[in-house]
């Protein structure tokens, strides 16, 4: 058997091959650049969801290239999302909360 360095014994004895993938996809830090394209595994990572719950919100927001293939006769078409690092800032900036003093009705 194989070891390597960063794994220790157990942790390959007891590793199940992909169990627990998505939560380490989801748990990974990416920092987020305005130029770069992102997939929905990127910004599920940087949204904390799922990769689906990420596809669904991606399908929504501004800016979202779809590169996928379209609808033919018996046959589904498929999605390939790309959405840019500018566009994402600019839906998380519009998701966050005001923290400023709340106003005060005269």
């Amino acid at each position: 058997m194989y070891c390597s360095a960063d794994k220790d014994i157990y942790e390959l004895i007891t590793n199940t091959g992909r169990h627990g993938y998505e939560k380490r996809m989801r748990k990974r830090t990416i920092k987020i650049e305005p130029e770069q394209n992102y997939a929905p595994s990127e910004v599920a990572a940087i949204l904390n969801v799922s990769y689906d719950a990420a596809s669904r919100l991606m399908q929504r927001m501004k800016g979202v290239v779809d590169l996928g293939t379209p609808t033919r006769r018996y046959k589904r078409g498929k999605r390939k999302l790309r959405i840019s690092g500018k566009n994402l800032l600019a839906f998380l900036r519009g998701k966050t909360k005001d923290q400023g003093l709340p106003s005060v009705m005269p």
